[in-house]
């Protein structure tokens, strides 16, 4: 339900009750009255949604019991077991979504959590040497014929957090080690590489309805998650520019990819006000982390009471303002 339907719900409540105190209804006719406005009816398509929504939970939790149990290492089992073990629990959901396609996207969702406790007891067992964002790349990988094939928004999401950590880990360990990722900028083509990957992690939800890859008009939640991965990303990258001194590198870089996603969650309609919200955050972070090394750069030891009070007044004022235009373009669009 949108926020307009929501809005209209609430002036038809207060309409009922201004008629049933106008002509003095009594319990029954208003009662009658509320029967007939149809507010007291669930939604349409409350069972389906919650059917589909408890699987996908129930698929989640199964697997992540799973992860759990191949992070204790299970001691008490044989090697071959254990790998027969994951091996059942990435091939049996995949063969049940071939054949039962209400659940398909729960299932799919239990094999690719599997297969990732299948490749991390792989790596734990053989010692193939690998680094941790390969495992993560190769989960990726084996995983992206499932979301191409079962076209679900959740499932993307999936995919994206799989993807994206596996691309924060390959960029110096990215937001798990900021330092690392910072000295990953000077390294070259490498480091400026790591910043565009992280904006095809933001644009590839917004592309999927276009390539029919979810059949939603809209990817809601593998958006906004994507959005978060590539806004954290971005801000991480900017401010260990600003920490190592390298602005005209990695800050610079972070702030024009930060404003050129405001700019596109400003343009697209409707507007998806999570996206928008946090591109206006990542944007602040930036912006005043920005204003705030311009003031301390330099020795201000002799005023450093009155370049913090300004520096306060700088980030309320910006915080205020992008909080006051949010509301104002929401209320906007309401009205529209």
């Amino acid at each position: 339900m949108t926020f307009k339907d929501r809005q209209g719900r609430e002036h038809v409540h207060t309409f009922i009750f201004h008629l049933a105190a106008a002509f003095g209804l009594d319990g029954a006719r208003a009662a009658r009255l509320w029967q007939l406005s149809g507010l007291d009816r669930p939604p349409a398509q409350l069972g389906p949604v919650l059917q589909r929504g408890l699987a996908a939970l129930a698929a989640l939790l199964l697997g992540a019991g799973l992860v759990f149990w191949v992070a204790a290492n299970w001691q008490e089992q044989s090697r071959m077991f254990r790998l027969q073990v994951l091996e059942a629990a990435v091939l049996l959901p995949v063969l049940g979504a071939l054949v039962w396609r209400a659940g398909r996207t729960a299932l799919l969702l239990l094999a690719t959590l599997a297969l990732g406790a299948l490749l991390a007891f792989v790596g734990q067992t053989y010692q193939t040497g690998a680094d941790a964002w390969q495992l993560f790349a190769a989960w990726a990988l084996l995983a992206l014929p499932w979301a191409l094939v079962a076209r679900r928004d959740a499932l993307w999401a999936l995919w994206l957090l799989v993807a994206g950590t596996g691309l924060a880990m390959w960029a110096g360990h990215g937001l798990l080690d900021p330092l690392g990722a910072s000295l990953l900028w000077a390294g070259g083509p490498r480091g400026l590489l790591a910043p565009l990957l992280w904006a095809l992690v933001f644009a590839l939800p917004l592309a999927l309805p276009r390539l029919g890859l979810v059949p939603q008009a809209r990817a809601v939640i593998s958006g906004r998650l994507g959005a978060l991965l590539a806004l954290s990303a971005w801000n991480a990258h900017g401010l260990w520019g600003l920490l190592m001194h390298e602005v005209p590198g990695q800050y610079t870089v972070s702030l024009l990819l930060v404003a050129a996603a405001l700019a596109l969650a400003w343009w697209r309609r409707p507007r998806d006000y999570v996206v928008l919200a946090l591109a206006v955050l990542a944007a602040n972070v930036l912006v005043l982390a920005g204003m705030g090394w311009l003031l301390f750069a330099q020795d201000h030891r002799a005023d450093i009471i009155g370049t913090l009070v300004l520096f306060t007044l700088l980030a309320a004022a910006a915080l205020g303002a992008s909080g006051a235009w949010l509301y104002r373009l929401q209320r906007q669009e309401e009205g529209a």
